[in-house]
């Protein structure tokens, strides 16, 4: 219970992102820079970047939708956002993916 006070609130904070300059408010220095990469690159309608490490920046979870997935499979949907990033990927120990061109 006492962890679920301070994890909730953030989790709810972040879920509701969806313009670039609001969006960076409140996210880590790994989370804005993933963000910034995603978001000029495929221009989403929807972007959820989240550091699930516990904040050492080792693992994130991304929920996107962009135009620019419509008429892909879901793997190659991942492999854009691998191809991304790539280097940044090189650093991580896992990476939660979730895209939709919806």
């Amino acid at each position: 219970m006492f962890l679920s006070q301070f994890v909730r609130p953030a989790i709810i904070r972040r879920a509701f992102y969806s313009t670039q300059p609001e969006a960076l408010n409140g996210l880590s220095a790994g989370e804005k820079h993933i963000y910034q990469k995603l978001f000029e690159a495929l221009n989403p309608h929807k972007l959820h970047v989240a550091d699930v490490s516990g904040g050492c920046g080792s693992m994130y979870a991304i929920d996107i939708a962009a135009s620019k997935f419509q008429g892909t499979s879901i793997v190659k949907q991942h492999r854009m956002v691998n191809e991304i990033l790539k280097e940044e990927i090189k650093g991580m120990h896992g990476l939660q993916l979730k895209t939709t061109a919806k």
